[in-house]
């Protein structure tokens, strides 16, 4: 029995699961193809649907697979590329959660030793393409992140969303990028993430995304696989950068400390110093940003893994969830990637990619804390 939160103390998650029902493995879904509703169409040659969210830097997929017995899907059914599908999939815990929109870019047909027919769509979320077509060239002078964040957004016809941080950047250029390359390229460098979905640019700080209460507690028991894995090696102290800034005739320093998982770890980070160099004309909070965001980036790994669970329609890149009960590898973990796969013959499962956030120690720990 899964173990959670109920609506009423996540207000902001619509469909919150029951805590004391199980969720079934097989999910209702809504099926479209170029806005009309082809589910009951299908439904009967339907053979699995997988949906897989990234948190940023790629586009998000949907692949789905038809048996084609009577080779409908070679003639009067076969799919255009560049047509839109969309798919909606839940069950009666938590409603039907819309994962977007998805243009064809793939369409390939398999018949194997037993003579069965199978037709496979690749699909990629809408707005990627039209941000993929040009290479640009352009600098960008004494603008805030935000704003150059909205230029692209706009050049795109793209609304933003996401809390972007206040940074002003002097000048930064778009050296022969296209467009979500050099997103990309903001993004890490100073530390925000980033995705396109539908009309919507999404563009917001890693640390606000850190600061979201759980959308479901998990223990052990409602666990169908886990691979957790604890880094120190490649993890490193803190973040120095030392320059010269000639206009200003002065040098530029910088120390940006890693914060620690676990406080009373023996051995917390690998000791390594990570060494920046200023780019010419960067401000302060510039070079505080892309140290900040160095040091997250090294640490990606350190402590992480991925987990399969019962299928889920709510865990999607970029929500949190609690683990506890497993010592200390207890704790609040940012969901990287999850893949949703729905098949005929497997029924509905969800598997994510997580890093810790937040180390959160058991009462029992808690306790022996206190006592000492």
């Amino acid at each position: 029995m899964i173990n959670m939160f109920s609506p009423q103390e996540l207000p902001s998650v619509a469909g919150s699961l029951n805590p004391t029902s199980h969720p079934v493995t097989r999910p209702d879904f809504v099926l479209t193809y170029e806005q009309k509703d082809i589910t009951a169409d299908i439904a009967s040659y339907l053979l699995s649907w997988t949906y897989t969210d990234y948190l940023g830097g790629q586009s998000d997929e949907l692949q789905v697979a038809f048996e084609d017995a009577d080779g409908r899907w070679l003639r009067s059914w076969f799919p255009e590329q560049g047509d839109k599908l969309s798919l909606c999939a839940g069950d009666r815990f938590t409603g039907l959660i819309n994962w977007g929109s998805f243009e064809i870019a793939e369409i390939e047909w398999e018949r194997n030793h037993n003579g069965g027919d199978t037709v496979s769509l690749k699909a990629l979320s809408t707005g990627i393409t039209k941000a993929n077509r040009t290479l640009q060239a352009k600098p960008f002078e004494n603008m805030s992140l935000a704003d150059i964040v909205k230029v692209i957004a706009a050049r795109l016809k793209l609304s933003v969303s996401g809390s972007i941080a206040p940074i002003k950047i002097r000048r930064i250029t778009q050296y022969q990028e296209r467009d979500v390359e050099f997103l990309a390229r903001l993004a890490k460098q100073y530390g925000h993430t980033f995705k396109i979905a539908g009309d919507q640019l999404v563009f917001t700080q890693n640390s606000e995304l850190a600061k979201q209460e759980a959308v479901l507690i998990m223990q052990p028991e409602n666990l169908l696989r886990v691979r957790l894995r604890d880094l120190v090696k490649g993890v490193p102290d803190k973040a120095v950068v030392t320059g010269y800034d000639p206009k200003q005739k002065k040098p530029i320093t910088a120390t940006r400390q890693t914060r620690p998982l676990r406080a009373n770890a023996k051995r917390k980070t690998s000791a390594d110093t990570l060494k920046i160099t200023p780019n010419k004309g960067e401000s302060q909070d510039e070079i505080n940003a892309r140290a900040d965001a160095a040091l997250a980036d090294a640490q990606e790994e350190r402590c992480a893994g991925s987990i399969t669970v019962f299928g889920n329609a709510l865990l999607v890149a970029g929500q949190v969830i609690e683990l506890q009960q497993i010592g200390k590898f207890s704790g609040r973990y940012l969901i990287k990637q999850a893949r949703h796969d729905m098949s005929r013959s497997r029924g509905y499962t969800t598997e994510i990619e997580i890093k810790m956030i937040e180390y959160l120690a058991q009462e029992t720990e808690q306790q022996n804390v206190q006592a000492a």
